[in-house]
């Protein structure tokens, strides 16, 4: 008895650590992430990025409505974001063709060219975060966050599917 509750305790022990690193990664990464987008060659808020990744996403012009549902931002949310990014040239606004009443978005090249840079910006900070690992840790580490990611997405969905039954 005295066993099975030490292995328990152990395993609890083990979980509560992998948990707090997962979430001290998550942070970190966020952290690290919303830093970069700040810096001076960037200047976009998360909700920019989103919003610039989405429209290079769909590769072509995108009705406001459709992006607020798909960047999960509220229209006057959007409006605000979108004026912003008008202003850089990251994106441009226009009008439907056949419906004058709606307004359209899409991502300028020069959009494009900074969702490139900030890509390139964090390879190289993760290049510098895992840079003590060797080919074949790496290896192996991608392999066990995409089970860990497959496994948090099956308790995510589980989850939901209980609340909607």
């Amino acid at each position: 008895m005295a066993s099975v509750r030490r292995e328990l305790q152990t395993e609890r022990g083990t979980l509560e650590e992998i948990e707090r690193a997962i979430m001290q990664i998550s942070w970190l990464a966020q952290r690290q992430f919303m830093q970069l987008l700040d810096d001076e060659r960037f200047r976009l808020t998360l909700p920019q990025f989103y919003t610039l990744i989405h429209l290079q996403h769909v590769g072509e012009e995108c009705k406001m409505s459709d992006l607020a549902d798909a960047t999960h931002q509220s229209a006057a949310s959007l409006t605000g974001v979108v004026d912003r990014l008008v202003e850089k040239q990251l994106i441009e606004r226009s009008r439907h063709k056949h419906d004058r009443r709606q307004v359209m978005v899409c991502i300028t090249a020069r959009g494009i060219a900074l969702i490139s840079e900030i890509r390139h910006a964090r390879r190289e900070q993760m290049q510098m975060a895992l840079g003590q690992l060797s080919e074949d840790e790496v290896d192996t580490f991608q392999l066990i966050l995409d089970q860990v990611l497959a496994g948090m997405q099956r308790v995510t969905e589980y989850g939901e599917n209980r609340r909607l039954a």
